[in-house]
């Protein structure tokens, strides 16, 4: 009699069950942790986005208090009747004097303030209001009495007076309201 050896079959399957794949258990794992990456990553990606939007926002409100100030540093103060232009007077009225293009076309400012509308190349569009305050400056040499502080009764001099005008924008962005503020001083004769 011979007698054949017999594998227990319990071991054959095992060796078997080794070579054709993956387990549910695995697989669902390994989809557990490719999900885990792929949803960091987008919100990575999605912070970076809001980051870029808000440097695109702040350059575009940057630029547009930048061109107002300039507006203040090299436009006449005087019409041709002598009279000071709304942009030069005293703060009482915010937003009188500002102008700003829009498709070609000036806007002005009210009492309120100027409305600009930023990020319009964009095409997600944020309305942002600027206002101006302006102020005399005392005359004289800095550090002495009250030299370069502000006020709002002219200061006249012999060479005229100082004028110090701040230009501040404000916008909403994800529920915060940021500003920016450009501070201009020129002299008027």
């Amino acid at each position: 009699m011979i007698s054949a050896q017999r594998q227990n079959p319990s071991t054959e399957q095992r060796r078997y069950s080794s070579r054709r794949g993956f387990t549910l258990v695995e697989t669902m794992i390994a989809t557990v942790l490719l999900s885990m990456i792929i949803l960091s990553i987008l919100a990575v990606l999605i912070g970076s986005y809001r980051v870029a939007a808000k440097a695109r926002y702040n350059d575009h409100a940057r630029y547009v208090v930048k061109s107002l100030a300039d507006q203040f540093l090299t436009q006449q103060t005087f019409d041709s009747f002598g009279s000071t232009l709304p942009l030069f007077q005293d703060s009482s009225a915010t937003g009188t004097g500002m102008t700003w293009m829009v498709n070609g076309s000036p806007v002005t400012g009210v009492p309120g303030g100027l409305s600009v509308v930023l990020g319009e190349n964009t095409g997600a569009q944020i309305a942002a209001n600027v206002t101006r305050t302006v102020w005399y400056l005392y005359p004289g040499a800095p550090g002495i009495g009250n030299s370069g502080q502000v006020t709002s009764i002219p200061q006249n001099g012999s060479a005229g007076y100082m004028l110090r005008g701040d230009f501040t924008i404000t916008f909403p962005f994800m529920g915060t309201t940021l500003s920016q503020t450009v501070t201009a001083v020129r002299s008027v004769p």
